[in-house]
Parts: structure tokens; sequence; C-alpha cells
């Protein structure tokens, strides 16, 4: 991208403190550590750092202008451009340069199985043109912006993350990107710390509507009557998905060798999709990635062909051989609706044992303990064969399992590295072994340290 300084002064309402307006900057930073030449630096205030005080840093890198809140003293060839808020000018540059986009924009958000879904929709879209989308989970209010500004215009069709941890930022967000089509795939207990009940999470989802495009599609989980509701107020276009109703929906779904095979029904006719990743969350992920990339003007043979196509992320129900055994990792993040269709998975397979190692679910508030019993009880219920668990209310999964009567062997680990050493010893040929926790548990780590253990065999 180019951008003269006049136009982020213009775009952010800032003020030009020194330096030429028809200065020009190719693309936008961030992060000083890895900031190339020639771009704009915005200095953010975050929890931890302070981006005024890499500005020097970021200059000596070779940027040509800086957006700032508060003053900084810097050589007089550089352009200095204030604003009021450095992370809201951030916003306003993005919402600016979207406005110059004529492709579709797919905004994404719910509780859980927004990545996997803004990938397959990439996927799907990447047959008709060119397509730009949120790398990994840049689903903020810093990574939504930075995916629009290092976008071209004149790509077919951008494909956004919207995540959130309170009230208020996805109705940013929404504004910041302007959804041709917007798309909800659930709510479900997470962010509750923040937010304290479902029917909060449930409105901070709705406010995907808040920013809507004119003539905009919602794309919505007909199956879910909390994403029911929020669809009752848009009065736009609508295209429901869904297992059991919606405009989209799938007729049947069996387990193949690879994956999944579905039978969708659309507006277009009746579907043979197959995919390379198994679970539930795959199949509505499916469904709401058919549903999307409808309404952005694809064929059913793209669809069938990017589903076909699309691999399954690492930590998102990533299926490795370690050995004799198969780990299935599903260890990139976690919530209560998430960690229940990762263990239906696990409790699904045949032959060897059924082995859940599961670190906490994070950001749920006071009624975490409740939750991490009843996924205790659940593994009890699916007759898993031992559970191997890691993080301060690992005794709350314990005693849900308990309390299910869970015949097999519960172990409770003091950190990733225990964890590993003890399954190592457990486990045995043909087993089965599900990896699964919130990404601040970081349960990666022990699929890291079974892989090397099995190398160095």
């Amino acid at each position: 991208m180019e951008l003269r300084v006049r136009e982020v002064v213009e775009a952010t309402r800032g003020e030009l403190l020194q330096g030429d307006p028809e200065e020009v900057v190719h693309g936008v930073w961030t992060d000083s550590r890895t900031l190339p030449p020639g771009v704009l630096f915005f200095a953010l205030k975050g929890s931890r750092f302070d981006g005024h005080d890499f500005a020097a840093e970021a200059v000596r890198k070779g940027a040509k202008a800086l957006v700032i809140h508060r003053d900084v003293e810097l050589e007089e060839g550089v352009a200095l451009i204030k604003t009021e808020d450095t992370l809201r000018a951030l916003g306003d540059l993005a919402r600016w340069w979207r406005s110059g986009m004529k492709g579709e924009v797919i905004g994404i958000t719910g509780s859980c199985g927004k990545t996997t879904t803004k990938e397959m929709v990439a996927r799907i879209l990447q047959q008709r043109g060119t397509v730009a989308s949120s790398p990994g989970n840049y689903n903020n209010l810093i990574g939504l912006p930075l995916s629009l500004l290092r976008a071209p215009r004149e790509v077919r069709a951008m494909v956004l993350e919207m995540g959130m941890s309170r009230p208020g930022e996805i109705a940013r967000l929404s504004r910041i990107a302007r959804p041709t089509v917007g798309v909800i795939t659930n709510v479900g207990p997470v962010h509750l710390e923040g937010l304290s009940s479902l029917e909060a999470v449930r409105d901070a989802k709705g406010e995907l509507l808040e920013g809507m495009a004119d003539a905009a599609t919602l794309v919505y989980n007909a199956d879910d009557p909390l994403v029911a509701e929020i669809a009752s107020r848009y009065r736009g276009r609508k295209l429901p998905f869904g297992r059991e109703k919606g405009v989209v929906r799938a007729l049947k779904v069996a387990e193949s060798d690879s994956g999944l095979d579905l039978e969708v029904l659309t507006p277009k006719g009746e579907l043979s999709v197959e995919l390379k990743i198994l679970g539930d969350g795959a199949v509505y992920a499916a469904l709401a990635a058919t549903a999307t990339a409808l309404a952005a003007g694809a064929s059913p043979s793209e669809v069938r062909e990017g589903l076909r196509d699309f691999e399954p992320l690492e930590g998102r129900m990533k299926f490795h051989k370690v050995g004799p055994f198969t780990v299935i990792d599903d260890s990139y993040n976690s919530n209560p609706l998430a960690v229940q269709a990762a263990l239906k998975v696990l409790g699904s397979r045949q032959g060897g044992r059924k082995i859940a190692v599961l670190g906490d679910m994070a950001e749920l508030g006071r009624d975490a303990p409740r939750f991490h019993r009843e996924v205790g009880k659940l593994c009890a219920d699916l007759g898993l064969d031992a559970l191997f668990l890691l993080g301060p209310l690992a005794q709350e999964i314990a005693s849900g399992a308990k309390e299910g009567r869970l015949r097999g062997e519960v172990y409770i680990g003091s950190d990733h590295g225990d964890i590993a050493k003890a399954l190592k010893g457990f486990l045995r040929a043909g087993d089965w072994v599900l990896i699964k926790g919130s990404r601040v548990m970081e349960m990666e780590r022990v699929l890291d340290a079974l892989r090397k253990g099995e190398e160095e065999r």
C-alpha cells in the first residue's frame, strides 16, 4: 500500500506537528521490533509496553512517519502526526482504507469456530480471484485494522475475524470493516469474566449488526436460539444455516476414512461436500462457510472444491501420528462449547484407548468451577479411559469425572513436562490422545514433548 502523510492526517483527524504532508509511506506497523523501512509507525500504548518509548527506535529503522498521542522528541525530518488516541486512530485509518475497497468484505464473529470458518471461506473464494484474510487470529482492535491496511484495495474479497473481550469491541470492529456479509457462528459461555451472562455474550456478538454495510447479508446459525434472537433484529437479507434449521442445511453427515462427507441443502440445490476434518464444530464451520461463500457470489462447485481442499489448521482438530499412537491436536484454545465438541470426537474413535489431556478453560468468571466439573462428567459419560489434567481448575474436572463415575485413571500434573512424562509411561500402541486447553495453557507443549520423546527412541 501507499499512503501520503496528508491522507493519514485527514483519516485520523490528527495534527501534523512536523514533516512533509506529501511524504509517502509504504505500509503500517505497530511493532518496532519487526518494523521495515519506509512505513508508518503507530505508537500504541498497551498494558505492558508503550510504543512511544520505541519511537526513536522506529525512526532508526527507517520509519517515515509516526502517529502519536503524547509528545516525543524526534529528528526534524520525520513526519509526526498527533492524535487523541493512537488505537482509535489506527481504526479510523483502517476504516478510511476500507472505504476504497470494491470487493466483498466478510466479517465473522461467534464464540467458537471463527478461525476455521474464516479459513474455509477464504479457501473457497480464492478460486474467484485475489482474497485477503486476517492472519492467524488477528481479530481485535489492533489485528483487524492491520489486516485491512495490509490488503490491496482491489482484492475480490476480504475475510475478517472479529473477536472481543468486553462490550463495545465488536461494534467498533464492525464500524471499521463495514461488512457486506456478516457471519455469527454461535453464542456460548466465553469471556464471562468481562461479560456476566450468556445474554451479555449474545448482545456483544450482536454488535456486528451495528456496522454492516448497506444491503449487507447476515449469515447466522439458525440452530442456536441466542443467535436467532440476534438475527430477528436484522431487517436486511438473511441466510441462515444449521444441522436442524436453515436455508443452508446438513441433510446427511457421515464419517469417512479421511474426515467427513456432507450432503448440504443450499438455495442452489443439494451439494456433496468432503472435509478433511472431524467433529460437530467442523460441520457447522463448513455450513457457515458454504452460506457465506454463496452470499459472496461463489458457485456450488467452487464451494465443493474449496472445502475439499481445506486443510485443518495447527492446533484445531489436527490429527498427528506420533509413534504408535494418534494425537488429536485441538490445543489452540478452549471453552465449554469447543471442549464438548472435541471430547465427542475422541469418544467416537474406534479401537485403542481414549485419553484426554486437558488444560484449564480461561475467562469463565465465577462459574468456572462448574463448567470444569461438567467437562469431567462428560468425560465419564463418554467412557474415556484416562484423563491427564493441568491447571488450577484441574481438580474440578477430576471431581466431575469422579461424580460421573469415570472408571479410568485421572492424573493431575504440575507442569507440561510432568504431564508428558506421565503420558509416555502410560501410552501404548493404538491409543487416541486428545490435547486441548485455553491459549494461556499452551497445551501444544505437551504434543511437542511427546514428539521429542518419540524422536529420541
